[in-house]
Order: structure tokens, then C-alpha cells, then sequence
């Protein structure tokens, strides 16, 4: 079995030994996407007048690769910035409505809930905000937020706000520069008050060393990859991810083609190169998945204005592929206790603690 590329060939060939070994990994250990934006697809399908999106669209796959947590983002765009704080509320609630009444999904908001979770094989869904562009700097809404049951924030996305400066588009090669204004160091200390976690994708390298010298705990970066292995901002550098490691962080793979840089179709190839090279320099209790799928997401939105999707940009074509993998990471050599811890053990095991 393999991958396929963009003109037809195939990506890593894996074998159906590895396949099958990957497969009964992923129905016997933990799995996690730390990156997934859910709660705003929802409520595009929502506006286009579908519903039970979680159950007809990724529930299936979900159970196929075995996944029990998952990282819905809450992500505001920018043509929604002069409401952002009422468009957030709206993605929040969209994927509460949505779950509602699915024996199969859990909302995670506290560690007895992923445990159980984890215990009745459950697909947890936990919230977080991918840029609080939402609050400005009303520091006190991160109270409310987390009363709503979000878990955890990045400061920004790819884009300047309020508390912090991102970096360019994954499509983009381009330095930015800024530092966190003194709202997002205030940011910073109430969401470690609230043991929010804290997200550093999409945050420019000024904004990276700044937060490193300010933070008391540990921070993930839940969809980046190796800047080593694929020259983009949005990427890790070797000493970025080396600090992310010392602190007890985790970097989670992930899967948007500009990232992985698998512009000839050879996504599981350069999904591996990432990966592997993250383990050599930080070592696999700090490597996870984060895959950023965001084809659907792009669709729901191309169908509620009338437009075809212009590109795919996932490596992957669903999360059932997920266990592919974990099986091509299995025939290059990777052992199966780093595979799992990879594929799931290590978020499993730093939301346990700061939640």
C-alpha cells in the first residue's frame, strides 16, 4: 500500500505486514490529532444548512485510525476579526450542538474525562483557540473561555493581533518581526494560572524566544515541523524545537503539504523525513501527530460561497490514513514503542498532567 502523488505515482510503498501491525497499534494504544479545525467547519456546514458533521464526516475515520483525542482549534478568519469574539462563541457552541447526544464522542475538559475517555474508547474532543484574536486584550475573557471548556491557546495566527505577532503564511517565505506586547505577556501568566495550555505554531521566532524566557511550564507547538527538513517559517528550527523539548514540550507533525514540503506528491516520504529527524534531535517522547487537516474545512467553506476548492493541501487524504503512517515510520526501522508514543502516548501523557 502507498500514498499516492500528485501525478499518479506512488509515495513509500508500505508493505501489508507493516500495515497490518500499525493497524492493531492503533486500536490497542492512544491516538491523537492535536490539530483539527473542527469547531469552525461545523459551523460553516451549519450556515450551508448540514448538521451531525463530527458523525457523517469524520467519525468513521476517526474509529478507523483509532483516534482518541482530538484538538479541535476554535479559528477565527480574517473577513470575521470585527466580530471575532462573537464568531469564536458561535464555533464554540456549533461543535457542543453537534457532538450532542453522540455516545461515541466525549468533551474533554478535565483529566477524569480523558480518562474515561481512554477507558470506554471514546473519541474525545477537547477545545482550544488557534489565536486570540478574540479577546484583544481583556485579559478576563480567557476566564470566560475557559469556563466554556477551552483548554488551551496559541497567542496568534499567521497574522499580527493584540498580544503577540505570527508568522508568514505556510504558503509565504518571509521573516516577520515583532515581539508580545505587554497585553500577551499578561496573556501568558493567566492562561499558566488557568493551566491553559499554550500553543507556539504559528508563532514568529522573535515571539519564540521572547515566550521561552517568560514561561514557567511547558508549551507545545501542536502542527509544525523540522524548519531543517523543509525551509518554512512555520517549521521549527533545530534550536526552537531543542527549547521546546528542555521545557517538556511536545511538537506535533504536521500534515499541510506547504509544510511538509511534499509539493511532488511524496507526502508520506517527507512526512517520515520530518518526523525522524525530530527523534534524532529531541528524542520521540517530544514528537506527536498534529496533522492540520484542512481539506474538509476548505471544502465547507468553498460550498457555502459557490466556488470550487482550488487545491488540495493535506498529505493525507482523511485521518483514516493515519495508521499508514505510523506503518511507514514501522518499515524504516522506527521501533514500535517510539511509534506510540508518537501516534498518541506522548499528548495522552502531557494533557494528563496539566489538566
Amino acid at each position: 500500500m502507498g500514498q499516492r502523488g500528485k501525478d499518479g505515482d506512488m509515495d513509500i510503498k508500505v508493505k501489508e505486514e507493516y500495515v497490518r501491525q500499525a493497524l492493531k497499534l492503533h486500536q490497542e494504544n492512544p491516538v491523537v490529532d492535536a490539530h483539527l479545525d473542527l469547531a469552525g467547519e461545523i459551523l460553516l456546514r451549519n450556515m450551508a444548512g448540514e448538521h451531525n458533521v463530527v458523525k457523517n464526516y469524520y467519525l468513521p475515520h476517526f474509529r478507523k485510525a483509532g483516534i482518541n483525542l482530538v484538538l479541535s482549534s476554535v479559528y477565527v478568519e480574517n473577513g470575521n476579526l470585527d466580530r471575532a469574539w462573537e464568531n469564536a462563541l458561535k464555533q464554540i457552541e456549533a461543535l457542543k450542538k453537534d457532538v450532542e447526544g453522540l455516545k461515541e464522542v466525549l468533551l474533554i475538559k478535565n483529566k477524569a474525562d480523558l480518562d474515561k475517555a481512554l477507558e470506554e474508547n471514546k473519541v474525545g474532543i477537547m477545545i482550544y483557540m488557534e489565536g486570540l484574536d478574540c479577546i484583544g486584550e481583556d485579559i478576563a475573557k480567557l476566564d470566560m473561555l475557559y469556563e466554556m471548556g477551552v483548554r488551551g491557546a496559541s497567542l496568534t495566527w499567521s497574522r499580527a493581533n493584540a498580544l503577540a505577532t505570527g508568522c508568514c503564511k505556510a504558503s509565504e517565505h518571509r521573516q516577520i518581526f515583532g515581539a508580545l506586547t505587554e497585553a500577551g505577556i499578561e496573556a501568558v501568566k493567566k492562561m499558566e494560572e488557568l493551566s491553559m495550555f499554550l500553543d507556539v505554531s504559528h508563532l514568529n521566532d522573535e515571539g519564540f524566544e521572547q515566550l521561552c524566557r517568560i514561561t514557567e511550564k511547558s508549551f507545545i507547538a501542536t502542527h509544525s515541523g523540522s524548519r531543517r527538513i523543509h525551509d518554512n517559517y512555520r517549521n521549527l528550527t533545530d534550536e526552537q524545537m531543542e527549547e521546546l523539548s528542555a521545557q517538556g514540550g511536545i511538537m506535533g507533525m504536521n500534515g499541510c503539504v506547504y509544510i511538509a514540503g511534499s509539493f511532488e506528491g511524496n507526502h508520506l516520504e517527507m512526512l517520515c523525513r520530518h518526523i525522524e529527524y525530530e527523534v534524532e534531535k529531541i528524542g520521540a517522547v517530544h514528537v506527536g501527530y498534529g496533522f492540520d487537516l484542512c481539506d474538509s474545512y476548505d471544502f465547507a467553506k468553498a460550498a457555502l460561497s459557490g466556488r470550487k476548492p482550488e487545491k488540495r493541501y493535506d498529505c493525507l487524504l482523511n485521518h483514516g490514513q493515519i495508521p499508514l503512517l505510523s506503518a511507514a515510520l514501522l518499515q524504516r526501522g522506527m521501533s514500535c514503542e517510539d511509534v506510540k508514543c508518537i501516534m498518541g502516548g506522548n499528548f495522552i501523557s502531557f494533557f494528563r498532567k496539566i489538566l
